[in-house]
């Protein structure tokens, strides 16, 4: 009786338990760099762009004066603890050639809105806003819509660009290919089996994170792109 009583209650300290320390264990370290792309000697503007639960994302708008007309605009966001700040040598060489630049930070990121936690489809979802925040700007050439991202930012572009027809081409830079994989090699960088630690993790952030693995299988989602991919990368 005791036994079970035992059992019982370690099973509920650890169900308790377990979402509380994956949490911990993968909350962002955000980052704050002081640059700005005036450091650079690129005219810009602040933004505040609406995304999902009310939160409110900080991003750069780079398209200066000596752009004229409607001009292709290249939507950029980080990786998994980064800022639109790490992302500004991607600005000045995409104004040089001609393209606007939108550069975002995710929820939980730079100076974007807290959020309870992030995920790569919630970065994929704050790169959307951005998205359909750029196709109201009268600067913008809606035709000509790009995305780039950088590791986690990386896959939530081919995963954007996975549902959406209306971009002209991403720049995909250091994406995982899938999230059994990355949990793989993040369990053995740390001398951690995958089973079953690595195992249970999974299975708890696919329903909590709101995402189905198929989904976030970025080998099988690059099939239904219209864009070729070599290398897991989508060039303009």
């Amino acid at each position: 009786m005791y036994i079970l009583i035992a059992t019982a209650a370690a099973v509920l300290v650890l169900a308790i338990s377990v979402p509380w320390l994956i949490r911990l264990a993968y909350r962002v370290p955000r980052c704050t760099v002081n640059e700005t792309p005036a450091d650079l000697k690129l005219l810009y503007r602040e933004c505040r762009i609406a995304t999902v639960n009310g939160k409110w994302l900080s991003a750069w708008f780079v398209v200066g004066e000596d752009l004229a007309g409607k001009v292709p605009v290249v939507a950029v966001i980080h990786g998994w603890g980064g800022s639109a700040a790490q992302m500004l040598p991607f600005a000045r060489l995409l104004h040089q050639a001609g393209y606007g630049v939108l550069l975002l930070d995710a929820r939980n990121h730079g100076n974007s809105d807290s959020d309870s936690f992030s995920s790569m489809p919630r970065f994929a979802e704050d790169l959307e806003h951005g998205l359909d925040w750029l196709k109201k700007q009268p600067q913008t050439d809606p035709h000509r819509l790009f995305l780039l991202g950088h590791s986690v930012g990386a896959a939530a572009t081919l995963l954007l660009a996975s549902r959406r027809r209306d971009l002209a081409g991403i720049i995909s830079i250091a994406s995982f290919a899938h999230p059994r994989e990355l949990m793989r090699r993040q369990m053995r960088s740390h001398h951690i089996p995958y089973y079953p630690v690595g195992w249970l993790v999974l299975r708890y952030i696919v329903p909590v994170y709101k995402c189905q693995v198929i989904e976030i299988q970025l080998k099988n989602r690059k099939k239904t792109m219209r864009n070729p991919v070599q290398d897991g990368t989508i060039m303009m």
